[in-house]
């Protein structure tokens, strides 16, 4: 390891501070990272506060059951409670509810998938303080933040050209409906972590990748789509290679990161 200084703006990868161009610090060959020479101690720092992850599909799931208890006491009004447990045996959930369900398995299982991988941290159904809106997942890696949108939906997964050679007009299918504006619709989500780490001071700003993971999806065999509009198009298995595709971030600074993050979007 050899004492230099610092060429470009960056974090120390053992604690996290901030080390400007011009800085002294120790460039590590081998891992090609940067450390302060002696990293700051703050003997009397308070433990730092644990991370609440949040519960994978936890809204929706919530969402469903409440959907369920408002049928179930409707059909009892009308029916009364002995009557009304044979129309529900011989009837179903309305799709509009059953939706909510398959949302949430959906994120159960991308959860699931990411809990088995070392060296991320992934926070599951946070609250967007201000609105009703939350951000499903939230994956900080190596390769940097994603904010990832869990889809479980039966299809085809396409990027079809409705133009023509001079002008291309590309959407975004599933299952034969144009599904574009799922991407375009990443934009806040995006735009809400930006703001959350910027309020901080975090500088320079990690890559923040929108991801549309479609749980069980059915891609093509031949050359499947993988970005639509800026937008990563991914399955629950072909995520876990993208956050790790590079080593932008060490693991002190995930760990920041994601502290920051959980504070600033709380679990829904």
């Amino acid at each position: 390891m050899n004492a230099w200084r610092v060429k470009y703006d960056g974090i120390c990868s053992s604690c996290g501070t901030p080390l400007p161009r011009g800085m002294p610090a120790v460039w590590d060959r081998a891992t090609r990272t940067m450390h302060c020479i002696e990293c700051p101690t703050v003997p009397d720092a308070p433990e730092p506060r644990p991370v609440d992850e949040g519960l994978a599909g936890g809204s929706a799931r919530r969402k469903h059951e409440r959907l369920v208890a408002k049928r179930d006491a409707a059909i009892n009004e009308q029916y009364g409670r002995r009557l009304g447990k044979v129309v529900r045996a011989v009837t179903s959930e309305p799709q509009s509810t059953r939706a909510w369900a398959i949302g949430a398995r959906g994120e159960e299982k991308l959860a699931a998938a990411l809990a088995g991988v070392d060296g991320l941290r992934a926070l599951h159904d946070r609250r967007v303080r201000g609105t009703p809106r939350n951000i499903d997942h939230i994956v900080v890696a190596p390769a940097g933040v994603f904010v990832v949108d869990a889809k479980h939906y039966e299809g085809r997964i396409e990027v079809r050209n409705r133009g023509w050679f001079f002008r291309p007009d590309h959407r975004l299918y599933v299952g034969g409906r144009d599904k574009s504006q799922l991407a375009r619709d990443m934009a806040w989500q995006v735009e809400a972590v930006e703001s959350a780490l910027r309020a901080v001071g975090v500088d320079p700003m990690p890559p923040i990748t929108p991801v549309l993971c479609f749980v069980d999806g059915d891609w093509p065999l031949i050359s499947p789509p993988d970005e639509f509009e800026g937008v990563r198009l991914e399955s629950e298995r072909s995520i876990t290679k993208l956050v790790l595709r590079s080593h932008e971030l060490h693991a002190a600074v995930i760990e920041r990161l994601t502290a920051i993050l959980a504070a600033a979007l709380p679990p829904k």
